[in-house]
């Protein structure tokens, strides 16, 4: 005996094929929602099920509508109810797969309220057999050429049917069958296609084989392309550059992907308060002429990906308000550190009308001065890449030095995929010179150097605030040669990473650095390039700076090589309050012969304030014969990562 779950045979276009799959969905097995019933004012009805799993148990539930009987309701009057609960029975089982259950109910009538028993034997559930599902090829095929030269998606339902689970062996579920429907629906809407039909969709149950066998007919149609891109003119900005955002041209096949792209990537440009970007499809799904793009797109992304066919063009209007061209801000700052700081923040969004930025900052602490001054340019790709031209002054006052540092230089930073690594990291090339005045341990050096670099950085976390998992990773190699505009030679690499993930309770936070430098002689280095440790970043317990390699005279004079580590866990006590214990390790170092390790442990408090999380550690150093034992307090503020 076979038994049709679902069947449709005509050719449908997917407007009707969707009003068709809700009728069908309320016709055949399904997760259905729970019945309302009414609240008693003490006493509610008993239902009691054996024999079923979980899954089955809670879809059982789901289907009865007898549930709506009121308590008093008599012996005769809910046997009366039996063949319609058995009914409800099957169908919740089949939706499931269970096509071979066999069940026995009986009401009890009672006080205060009746009872129904239900036992189940489900059996073997079905099965789906291998499914036939043909997506007939639309009148647009072939490879997409993207306005970054990139090769699109070819058949943007490759995925679905990979990932579906409407495959051979699987158990019989009717919502995935109706889902995987949906999805077709879905994925056509979103790439275009939307003349997309079902020729033809079933669902055959073989209870002697005790096996589904899908048969899906899909015809995409003809894939609809952009049409005309209308950009509100802005007196502040370009349409030019307004055009260097767009992640696709007339011509291009419709992606509603690419439109959300587009949307994020003016949203996160800083130009703009608003964006708007509104796809014209009522005016087009019967087809129609296109034209230019209005308001202008850039001369290297005119190409077009594809011509149009019959007139299937869906045109795109982007609204833009401009955000104030100017900005000031100012905040205030403590850590155990470098104390209390004040920052200062000016930022020209729109130089000129090319989006040029003029930004300026100041970070200023009793230990620490940092002002800074920036032009930047958006290039080709203004979403991703940038060119900046810097220039700044660095004045530092520890224990261990004292440096003043001049600096000037440019950088040109991208988004970038970093091979077996993923991609969306951000990649930054720099050439700096500076001049860098110091004294430590009460020697004066003066250094020029022309330092130049590459640096790689990606963060990842479920919140940027306050995540309960994510990671950081960071690395960097630079260097300098007496052969250009140097004192001397060197060259560096510099990796840090930190990682958290729930554990119990609460978080577990890793964090590791590790660097080393080749150079003839660690006296060659400027303060400003050796590695020291101690304090609120690498290791607790000890004073900011305060450990790294030592001279004859046992004076910390940092160190060629750099080697830290930190685990710590936290947990919430109190809403807003978390406790900490941690762990903390590391070192520089001048040779690797002579690696000395020091360590620190303690305890903190995190209040997670309405500006960011805020951190008071109590830290006691235990590798030091100087501060082995002493007990120091740091207090930080910031995202975790």
């Amino acid at each position: 005996m076979i038994k049709t779950s679902t069947l449709s045979k005509t050719r449908q276009p997917l407007q009707s094929s969707l009003l068709a799959g809700v009728f069908i969905a309320c016709a055949s097995p399904g997760f259905a929602q729970p019945v309302d019933a009414p609240v008693p004012a003490a006493a509610a009805p008993a239902v009691v099920i054996r024999g079923a799993d979980r899954q089955l148990d809670e879809n059982l539930r789901a289907h009865l509508r007898v549930l709506s009987e009121p308590c008093s309701a008599e012996q005769r009057r809910l046997d009366r109810l039996l063949p319609e609960v058995t009914r409800d029975v099957e169908r919740a089982a089949q939706a499931l797969g269970y096509y071979q259950l066999r069940q026995q109910t009986s009401f009890t009538a009672g006080t205060p309220c009746w009872s129904l028993n239900i036992e189940v034997t489900p059996g073997q559930p079905a099965s789906f057999g291998p499914p036939q599902i043909n997506i007939t090829a639309g009148q647009y095929s072939g490879s997409i050429l993207l306005p970054n030269g990139e090769i699109g998606e070819i058949d943007p339902f490759a995925r679905l049917l990979a990932e579906s689970p409407v495959r051979e062996g699987a158990q019989l579920l009717h919502s995935n069958y109706e889902d995987l429907k949906s999805s077709l629906s879905a994925v056509a809407v979103d790439h275009g296609y939307f003349a997309a039909r079902f020729n033809r969709s079933e669902l055959r149950v073989d209870l002697q084989r005790n096996v589904a066998d899908v048969t899906i007919d899909f015809d995409p149609g003809p894939r609809y392309q952009f049409g005309t891109i209308n950009i509100s003119p802005l007196d502040e900005l370009s349409s030019r550059l307004i055009g260097l955002y767009l992640p696709f041209v007339e011509g291009s096949p419709y992606s509603s992907d690419m439109l959300i792209k587009l949307r994020e990537s003016l949203n996160d440009s800083q130009y703009f308060s608003q964006v708007a970007v509104t796809p014209q499809l009522s005016m087009n799904l019967a087809g129609g002429a296109s034209g230019g793009t209005s308001g202008g797109t850039s001369g290297d992304n005119r190409q077009q990906a594809g011509a149009h066919i019959g007139g299937r063009v869906v045109p795109v209007t982007i609204d833009l308000t401009p955000r104030a061209r100017r900005s000031w801000s100012a905040g205030l700052g403590v850590t155990t550190d470098i104390g209390p700081r004040l920052t200062l923040a000016y930022q020209d969004h729109y130089f000129n009308r090319s989006g040029h930025r003029l930004n300026a900052d100041a970070a200023l602490a009793p230990t620490r001065q940092e002002p800074n001054l920036s032009y930047v340019m958006p290039m080709r790709n203004p979403a991703t890449e940038s060119l900046s031209i810097s220039t700044g002054y660095l004045g530092q006052q520890t224990d261990a030095f004292n440096s003043d540092t001049y600096r000037v230089g440019v950088s040109y930073r991208s988004t970038v995929d970093a091979w077996l690594l993923g991609n969306e990291w951000l990649r930054n090339i720099y050439t700096n010179f500076q001049r860098e005045n110091s004294v430590i341990n009460e020697l004066r050096e003066q250094s020029n150097l022309t330092i130049s670099g590459i640096n790689w950085a990606r963060t990842q976390s479920d919140d940027p605030i306050f995540p309960t998992r994510g990671w950081r990773l960071f690395g960097q190699i630079s260097g300098a040669s007496n052969a250009f505009l140097s004192d001397m030679s060197f060259l560096q690499l510099h990796v840090t990473g930190k990682y958290i993930h729930p554990f119990g309770r609460g978080r577990l936070l890793l964090r590791a650095e590790a660097a080393t430098t080749i150079v003839d002689a660690l006296g060659e280095l400027p303060v400003t390039i050796r590695f020291f440790t101690g304090g609120d970043q690498t290791v607790r317990g000890y004073q900011f700076n305060s450990l790294g390699a030592l001279n004859e005279l046992g004076e910390v004079i940092g160190g060629k090589h750099l080697l830290t580590g930190s685990a710590e866990y936290d947990f919430e006590v109190r809403p807003g309050w978390k406790m900490a214990v941690f762990y903390d390790v590391g070192n520089s170092f001048a040779d690797f012969a002579a690696i000395n390790l020091h360590k620190g442990v303690g305890v903190g408090v995190r209040w997670m304030s309405p500006i960011g999380p805020i951190r008071a550690d109590l830290g006691m150093g235990v590798g030091s014969s100087t501060e082995k034992d002493s007990f120091r307090l740091h207090i930080t503020m910031g995202p975790d990562l």
